[in-house]
């Protein structure tokens, strides 16, 4: 099983969906990305996605 950095601890809560997670698995909790910001931004593949919460709790990832 791989484990999350120490600064992003795993979610203890099983995941929303009915499907189940491969056991290898990294889930992070979104508190711990978010780091109480509206929103962060992350590099994927030399292109720049932005990741939001909404007033109602929803994620958006934008590219």
């Amino acid at each position: 099983m791989v484990t999350p950095p120490a600064s992003l601890p795993l979610s203890s809560a099983p995941p929303s969906s009915a499907s189940t997670l491969p056991e290898a698995a990294r889930v992070f909790d979104s508190a711990q990305l978010l780091d109480g910001q509206a929103e962060i931004y992350i590099r994927h593949q030399g292109e720049l996605y932005r990741l939001r919460q909404t007033r109602q709790g929803k994620l958006i990832l934008t590219k």
